[in-house]
């Protein structure tokens, strides 16, 4: 082979192997830049809005457990509608969305709760007043039938929890829920053990006067789902199999900790009768044994959390 035979022969393979490795990597919206493949995730932006905080975190820690160097940047969202949006039109990657939704449309999700179900281990938050009344109650049925919980028009179980009885006072927008209290026109917020002690922190939501109803807790099966935008097969896949390593080598329990640790300890969940809200319908493929924190909550030192 002549000298230049070989030159052309070399240049040919440097091409194939340039294309198939483009071939080979996930494709995302953003360009990928030295600094790894750029995945998109709509979360909450505000420091004082904590609530995304735990999933931006672990969508990082189970996307570097990939061979390719994925490297998260977080896209500000309002809500989830909006949220929904973004990923169907394709300018975020990655969303949450509950694990109760039943229409993802192009949207693929990865069926593995974030939190072990602790979104739907709930407290219930009121004004002084009125939690003196609530810690009476024994039962759901009184609760549904004496009370009226502040929640969101928008919310994706508001009909659920309709239907299943629960009286309702509606409001626009997240922080329009707590103005329900301070109004008077709801008596009670029900609020994931993962949310409510920040909350309280926060004058402008729980701060101004609320408590947590002491001696009772809600339970359903709720929690949240990473959902990826149409044509992300391979970066969905590569969560899905990053949050079983990451699960696998402890790396998710200790996360878990450093997030909700101290506010499962400062819950005292093993000082609560739990109610479970009994017809909390939830779809077909929902892996319910993965739902298990219910079982761990009643321990307050550090949370030992079994495999997946």
């Amino acid at each position: 082979m002549t000298r230049r035979m070989k030159v052309a022969a070399a240049f040919a393979a440097a091409l194939f192997a340039a294309a198939t490795a483009q071939a080979a990597a996930p494709a995302n919206g953003a360009s990928a830049t030295g600094g790894g493949v750029i995945v998109r995730f709509a979360a909450q932006v505000e420091p004082s809005d904590q609530r995304d905080d735990f999933a931006a975190e672990l969508l990082a820690l189970a996307l570097s457990t990939s061979a390719w160097p994925y490297r998260v940047e977080r896209v500000s969202k309002v809500d989830q509608g909006e949220a929904r949006a973004a990923a169907l039109a394709g300018r975020v990657d990655v969303i949450t969305l509950p694990s109760i939704t039943t229409d993802y449309g192009r949207l693929t999700p990865v069926r593995a709760p974030i939190r072990r179900g602790l979104l739907g281990v709930r407290l219930l938050l009121a004004t002084p007043e009125r939690a003196e009344a609530l810690a009476k109650v024994q039962d759901v049925a009184t609760l549904k039938r004496e009370f009226r919980k502040g929640y969101g028009a928008a919310w994706l179980d508001r009909r659920k929890l309709e239907g299943l009885g629960f009286r309702m006072t509606l409001a626009d927008g997240y922080r329009g829920t707590f103005a329900l209290l301070h109004d008077g026109r709801a008596d009670y917020l029900s609020r994931g053990v993962s949310e409510v002690f920040a909350e309280l922190r926060q004058p402008g939501l729980a701060g101004r006067g609320m408590v947590i109803v002491p001696g009772i807790a809600l339970y359903y099966p709720l929690d949240d789902y990473f959902v990826v935008r149409a044509g992300q097969g391979q970066l969905r896949d590569d969560i899905a199999h990053g949050l079983e390593r990451v699960t696998a080598d402890g790396r998710y329990a200790s996360l878990f900790d450093r997030h909700f640790g101290s506010a499962l300890a400062e819950a005292r969940m093993s000082q609560r009768i739990v109610l479970h809200v009994s017809g909390y319908a939830v779809p077909a493929g929902t892996p319910l044994e993965q739902f298990d924190v219910i079982e761990l909550t009643r321990s307050e030192g550090r949370l030992v959390l079994p495999t997946r």
